[in-house]
């Protein structure tokens, strides 16, 4: 199997100290090092019969089992090349391409492939999707206009939240002047969402298994309030549990994390699903065998 990308990423890292632990060849495909250290080809029409060259070795696709991808998002250049800043920026977008093309077209299980989960890109597009598929998804709009943010508010008996548009990760608060004093000033349009009380609860689904983990916190964004935070297994109603392994296999995810707010009354409302979850946290809490499983399937071995 291969781990691409950032091998110095913890969940990279953990995956390959998995791999060795288990005697499983790995082939490191550092992102920096294509061109340099490694190299591939195949053929547009018959991808299957490619190759991947690691210190002139040849790595036959069909010998390999799977792909780990963990990419940095400010990736360096190899030291020595002396490049301008221009060129050096040039060949950081043209060797991100090369990747993505390579990972697009492997002919075996990747997590994730870039073209996978996309629909996180845009929130508002993706609570559609979520939907759609027959998720319960708390109210929202999306605006920046004041005045539909305060009206919108006035309908929720317990507050809003709001978060941006896009997929960049970001904290979740709850409504405040200081936003709406940026509404007044003309900024771009945020996710205001109505807020549920109850437990946050993360799903991670890795093919066709899933490991629930509740967060227990004080805050209304735990992954940016960690002070006090525990993380215990929880156990997950297969109606969700079907519905995340659905949306998962439409969006091309192999490995993909659901997080959920569940209402004192019961109620599993889907706040989005991120196609690039780091589930070291929640497998080092509980261990949930989160990392072994994906191993198995990356390298062939199954799931367990």
């Amino acid at each position: 199997m291969c781990i691409v990308g950032d091998p110095q990423d913890l969940s990279a890292a953990y995956i390959g100290w998995l791999a060795r632990r288990r005697d499983i060849e790995t082939l490191e495909l550092p992102e920096n090092a294509l061109g340099v250290e490694w190299s591939y080809a195949f053929d547009d029409f018959r991808p299957s019969q490619g190759y991947i060259e690691v210190a002139g070795a040849h790595h036959e696709f069909d010998e390999l089992s799977g792909a780990f991808v963990r990419l940095n998002p400010q990736p360096d250049v190899p030291p020595g090349l002396g490049l301008s800043l221009q060129e050096r920026g040039a060949l950081v977008i043209e060797r991100r391409n090369a990747i993505q093309y390579l990972l697009n077209s492997l002919p075996f299980a990747v997590a994730n492939r870039p073209y996978a989960g996309r629909s996180n890109g845009s929130k508002p597009f993706q609570m559609r999707l979520l939907t759609k598929a027959g998720f319960e998804v708390p109210r929202w709009v999306a605006t920046n206009e004041e005045a539909v943010v305060k009206r919108f508010a006035r309908t929720c008996a317990d507050g809003v939240v709001y978060k941006a548009c896009s997929g960049l990760r970001s904290r979740v608060r709850l409504l405040d002047e200081q936003v709406l004093c940026r509404l007044r000033e003309g900024t771009s349009p945020i996710v205001v969402q109505e807020y549920i009380r109850g437990r946050d609860v993360r799903v991670h689904t890795v093919a066709h298994r899933a490991f629930a983990t509740e967060a227990i916190s004080h805050g209304v964004d735990y992954r940016f309030e960690g002070d006090g935070n525990e993380f215990r297994p929880t156990s997950v109603p297969r109606s969700i549990e079907n519905l995340c392994f659905q949306v998962a296999a439409s969006e091309g995810l192999t490995l993909a994390g659901f997080d959920f707010r569940v209402s004192e009354e019961g109620c599993w409302y889907c706040l989005e699903v991120n196609p690039v979850p780091t589930f070291l946290p929640y497998e080092m809490a509980t261990g949930q065998p989160i990392g072994d499983t994906l191993l198995g399937l990356l390298s062939g071995a199954g799931l367990p």
